[in-house]
């Protein structure tokens, strides 16, 4: 009898199963998978019912026991390209992938119900939705903007950090780290029909919280480090001497964990991002505004200035309406063609610069590509009304921003890349003299510097110490971009990061996370420019 009930104990269990659980695993996870995705936006929530099915259901396919599974998920919603090209295998994993979309499933649904109550988490959902748009190649983007509404999120979070009164840590003009990161979501998802289409009182509004940054922009951040200082990293010596050569603050930096890791990040540069998102909101005012009457007395082309007799370059009614209607910024969406690659330059700006000071940075990455700034430009210059911008930056003094005013004028240039090829020494930058970093007012060089022009290339002479150095010129459209041959490394460069000590998923054989990067065989880069007279102008 004993012999019977034990073997009669598992049959009868198996028997108060339904066909459905008695599925294998595999299949169960199939039918999941095809259940969360069959929606693409948004979090999976089509999985509650069917882990609410029963205890056995829901041993198989519940979060904890079942990374595979939501994993794949992931990569189903969200684009995973841009980590995979980034860092190491080890951010890929099935755990970390399956974290990564607990933790966006949660903060897109705060997003969405834009509780106030989640205010907690501010800087958090920040940060997150920041490193997602630098990782989208269009599914990111997706969810963010259509699923959690992002638009209506970022106008509801710089309205609630307004009402925070001024001196709070956390204000609008205080949280230069929260509101760096706000003004970068406003214009990373910024578009010209949601800016034409942006009602005109919500417009001015953000034209005047924007105008403290501009009018006051000293105050706050505009790069990653010193710009009084040439070389990175800097030594020990130079901390005292920061506040006298610059009122910058440095970069904020924050610990944050990206697939299931903590990483330490610099916040994105302030002033950049009100610049951007104010100038954009400054030209749909154009497009409504009617061009002065005193337009009319000009030449209308270059043309009917020279029959006229007039001298040339002459400004003309073409010129006038070419830069008044038709001389835009390029919003950040107008190249998402390229995908996220073009933002990896981005990516390893804010994993590498959140110290001036470290010597040691793992992720060093491609913080610039070569020939970015080559080529013709056009755009405008914001020239503050003297008087007003100063009596603004008196110190111990709260004049009103607003009063300072605001003329445009045209640019219109040209710019030449020069670069110092490896083994060449490129030529030193010169101490300031009262020894606050390098001679910035110099452009960081020599202040007896012959520099001659060839075909190809600059020779620069520094007549203080003999040194002559030749720097190739860069032309981006050529298959060799200089005039002789480069140095560009075809070997990779293993650098290996810390692994976080508390990560959840760390075991005692783990490894070293790996980011492979390959030299350009650049030492240094001169530009180059001049401005173009307005009629070789084009827009």
């Amino acid at each position: 009898m004993l012999a019977q009930r034990m073997f009669a104990g598992p049959s009868a269990s198996l028997c108060s199963l339904s066909p459905f659980e008695l599925l294998d695993v595999p299949i169960l996870e199939r039918i999941a998978f095809y259940l969360a995705t069959s929606r693409f936006i948004g979090p999976p929530s089509e999985l509650v019912p069917l882990l609410c099915t029963s205890r056995t259901i829901n041993a198989s396919l519940r979060f904890r026991d079942n990374n595979h599974l939501y994993s794949q998920i992931f990569c189903q919603k969200f684009d995973s390209a841009a980590v995979i090209r980034r860092l190491s295998w080890g951010r890929t994993t099935v755990e970390c992938l399956s974290e990564e979309l607990r933790k966006r499933s949660t903060i897109l649904t705060r997003m969405r119900h834009r509780n106030s109550e989640n205010s907690a988490h501010l800087q958090e959902d920040l940060w997150a939705v920041y490193l997602m748009l630098l990782e989208n190649d269009s599914k990111n983007m997706a969810q963010l903007c259509v699923w959690a509404e992002l638009p209506i999120w970022l106008a509801n979070v710089i309205e609630d950090k307004c009402q925070v009164p001024r001196e709070h840590p956390l204000s609008w003009v205080n949280d230069i780290e929260g509101t760096s990161l706000v003004l970068w979501l406003l214009w990373m998802c910024s578009s010209e029909g949601s800016i034409k289409n942006e009602d005109p009182r919500v417009r001015n509004k953000i034209l005047i919280r924007l105008e403290p940054f501009l009018v006051q922009g000293h105050r706050f951040s505009s790069a990653y480090a010193p710009d009084a200082f040439f070389y990175l990293p800097l030594c020990a010596e130079t901390e005292a001497a920061i506040p006298c050569t610059t009122g910058l603050p440095l970069p904020v930096a924050r610990d944050f964990v990206h697939y299931g890791r903590k990483i330490r990040l610099a916040a994105p540069p302030l002033i950049p991002a009100a610049l951007l998102n104010y100038v954009v909101r400054l030209e749909v005012r154009l497009d409504d505004n009617p061009l002065p009457s005193a337009v009319a007395q000009l030449p209308e082309t270059r043309a009917q200035a020279a029959a006229m007799g007039l001298s040339l370059p002459r400004l003309t009614q073409e010129d006038i309406v070419d830069f008044h209607f038709h001389t835009r910024t390029r919003f950040f969406g107008d190249y998402n063609g390229l995908g996220s690659e073009r933002l990896d330059s981005e990516w390893f700006r804010i994993v590498s610069c959140y110290d001036p000071w470290a010597v040691d940075r793992p992720l060093r990455g491609i913080f610039y590509h070569l020939g970015s700034l080559t080529g013709h430009w056009n755009g405008r210059a914001l020239i503050p009304y003297l008087q007003a911008h100063i009596e603004a930056n008196m110190p111990n003094r709260r004049p009103s921003v607003q009063g300072v005013t605001w003329a445009h004028e045209r640019i219109s240039c040209v710019f030449k890349e020069h670069h110092c090829l490896i083994p060449d020494e490129p030529i030193s930058a010169p101490a300031e003299v009262h020894g606050w970093g390098e001679d910035i007012l110099n452009v960081w060089l020599p202040r007896r510097l012959e520099i001659k022009h060839g075909i190809d290339n600059l020779t620069l002479h520094d007549l203080e110490t003999g040194k002559i150095v030749r720097y190739e010129t860069y032309h981006a459209d050529r298959e060799n971009p200089y005039s002789r041959p480069s140095k560009m490394s075809s070997e990779w460069r293993c650098d290996l990061p810390a692994v976080s000590e508390d990560s959840q998923y760390e075991t005692d054989d783990d490894y070293e996370e790996v980011f492979e990067e390959r030299t350009s065989g650049v030492n240094d880069i001169i530009i180059t420019g001049e401005v173009r007279a307005p009629e070789f102008a084009s827009s």
